[in-house]
């Protein structure tokens, strides 16, 4: 028994020594609390209940346990965290020493998500019998084995062995769609810093949209070679050989439980299937990589919260510069809003915080923070956290460079405060950066565009290839530049031998989404797609009545501080410009440059 308990010990510290000193600090110190339950009622710390005090000090009461992350989970994704831990616990009294001493080195049971191999071989059946809820009765603590362990294989391996143990954490709920859903709500109550209570905030139907997005991610690339190796039967086969339309069907019924007419199935998810989708959908690695962090390693790792997890009136959290400009760029937190409809999570009349969570993903990092980090950097890593390599701020490195803040997205233009006015619209967006633009149409469809660049006056086509376009309901797609053209950015208006409205992408009147400068009558040509984003058409009918519409703005202006403005004084007054024009007056006002606009952080 001493040479086992040592050989576990050596496995805790190999573990703990993979995590900065703040972290591993944390991990510890709250393994202590929770096992002689020191916090208060509903999990805030200090001298609460003690009535679940472990027998073992080295070990946490289940009671425990729940008392503490309760008001943090929802109850299935609880009881799914408590489980993993009680099993990884349960490995130290195995009689194979070597599996408990190989499982702590972060190869053994449950970790590996890479397959094939001998050890693959050699694992299988401990991985098995580790999937099995019933093998762990309610009342098995936690010993510190089982809490390091857990974390350390969730937070600090690699990809496939993170993915291993998140299919083992979702076979204690009822579906993988639950599970994910349990997770969405949990991580974007984190997500929104401090702006709601706790998960119960976060509207259910808001969840389940983004369960549904990240669920059919990868479905997207609809080819039978992507589904070859995703979709395994019992039989050996997999489901592409009906098909990718019959493989996608066969994943959404696993991942659901429920077939295409909502009633139960019997399809089970295959780890295959699993794993492949994790490694594919990183904004849910993302997503599980803020859950683990504010769980486990310190609410100040990615949030700093300095109170209780659990406290029901939570402050918008206040970070360091720099962590807070590469949180807000990896979507690590939420970037404050100003000038919005209302305090998040209800600062759009168009967008849920689900649907601003989802666009997140596709927006990118600004130019001018010479900002290198992003969540789309996980994708070439081989080990460590979605979102980083294992830093104490959760993989993200300090600027060197002068610190400045990420701005709030500031609201520049909403037609039901504004009102119907296109000459307004220009008022308000042009030279203001790049902006994300929303519109509703009369039939309920929402949908709209990312441009990169500042909004401006002018005959020609232009801006990056950092654009793109969305849909948002009934379905939430982001559909990035074809290369095909560069036809990105329009607008024009007072000018009579051209289009006059505010559109992007495909051709001159024939545009991926336009607007007209009537401001009611709008355009989705796509038929069968649009050239520049290979785009379907993003409203329900090709020509539609505009019903509402938001601007936001999501930087500031590109614009060079050191360089003399480029735009006129006059392009603040668009109707103006239009009547000197038909007049054919000089307007010597166009040499007067308005002065830079100076961006208010505060």
């Amino acid at each position: 028994m001493g040479s086992q308990a040592s050989k576990h010990d050596t496995a805790i510290e190999t573990c703990l020594a993979d995590f900065p000193d703040q972290e591993r600090t944390y991990i510890l110190n709250l393994f202590e609390r929770l096992c002689k339950g020191q916090f208060g009622p509903g999990g805030q710390d200090g001298e609460g209940d003690k009535e679940h005090v472990s027998a073992d000090d080295e070990s946490i009461d289940p009671q425990n346990f729940n008392a503490y992350f309760g008001p943090l989970l929802p109850p299935t994704l609880l009881t799914c965290f408590r489980v993993t831990m009680q099993l990884h616990s349960m490995l130290y009294k195995s009689s194979d020493d070597s599996s408990a001493t190989g499982a702590g080195s972060g190869s053994g049971a449950a970790g590996g998500g890479a397959a094939g191999g001998g050890v693959a071989n050699k694992n299988r059946n401990r991985r098995s019998g580790l999937t099995r809820s019933t093998s762990v009765d309610s009342t098995s603590p936690i010993s510190k084995y089982g809490w390091v362990v857990t974390i350390h294989r969730l937070s600090r391996t690699t990809i496939e062995e993170q993915a291993g143990l998140s299919f083992m954490l979702q076979t204690h709920d009822k579906s993988l769609e639950s599970f994910v859903s349990n997770v969405a709500r949990a991580v974007m109550a984190f997500w929104l810093a401090g702006d709601v209570g706790s998960w119960r905030d976060i509207p259910e139907e808001d969840a389940d949209t983004t369960t549904e997005f990240l669920l059919t991610r990868h479905l997207d690339r609809n080819t039978t070679d992507d589904f070859e190796e995703e979709l395994s039967r019992s039989d050996g086969t997999t489901a592409a050989d009906s098909g990718p339309d019959k493989a996608s069907q066969d994943w959404l019924e696993a991942a659901q439980k429920r077939d295409s007419q909502g009633r139960p199935s019997t399809k089970e998810l295959s780890r295959v299937a699993f794993l492949n989708w994790y490694q594919r959908t990183v904004e849910y690695q993302i997503m599980f990589t803020i859950l683990i962090h504010n769980l486990f390693l310190g609410p100040s790792t990615l949030a700093g919260a300095e109170t209780s997890p659990s406290t029901q009136q939570r402050k918008r959290i206040k970070l360091k510069v720099e962590q807070e400009n590469k949180l807000c760029q990896m979507n690590f937190i939420a970037p404050r809003f100003k000038g919005g409809i209302d305090v998040a999570p209800h600062f759009s009349r168009l967008l849920t915080v689900a649907e601003f969570f989802q666009l997140r993903y596709a927006l990118p990092t600004p130019s001018y923070n010479n900002a290198s980090a992003s969540y789309g950097s996980s994708k070439k890593q081989g080990s460590g956290t979605a979102g980083g390599s294992g830093s104490g701020n959760g993989g993200l490195e300090q600027s060197a460079s002068e610190a400045r803040p990420t701005p709030p997205l500031r609201l520049l233009f909403s037609s039901k405060t504004s009102g119907a006015s296109f000459s307004t619209l220009l008022q308000k967006i042009t030279f203001q950066g790049p902006t994300l633009i929303v519109m509703k149409d009369e039939d309920g469809y929402i949908f709209g565009a990312y441009a990169d660049q500042d909004w401006e006056q002018g005959p020609k086509f232009y801006g990056t290839d950092r654009t793109f376009l969305f849909t948002i309901r009934p379905k939430f797609r982001i559909y990035q530049p074809s290369r095909i053209n560069s036809n990105f950015q329009y607008l024009d208006y007072g000018t009579k031998t051209l289009p006059n409205g505010i559109g992007l992408g495909g051709q001159l009147r024939y545009f991926g989404l336009w607007l007209a400068s009537d401001f009611h009558t709008g355009q989705s040509a796509a038929e069968p797609m649009c050239s520049t984003f290979q785009s379907p058409r993003l409203s329900k009918q090709q020509n539609f009545k505009l019903e509402e519409m938001e601007v936001w703005q999501v930087y500031p202006s590109q614009i060079d501080r050191d360089e003399a403005p480029k735009h006129s004084a006059m392009d603040a007054h668009p109707d103006a410009v239009a009547l000197l024009e038909m007049a054919n007056r000089k307007m010597y006002s166009k040499d007067v440059r308005a002065p830079e606009n100076v961006y208010d952080s505060d």
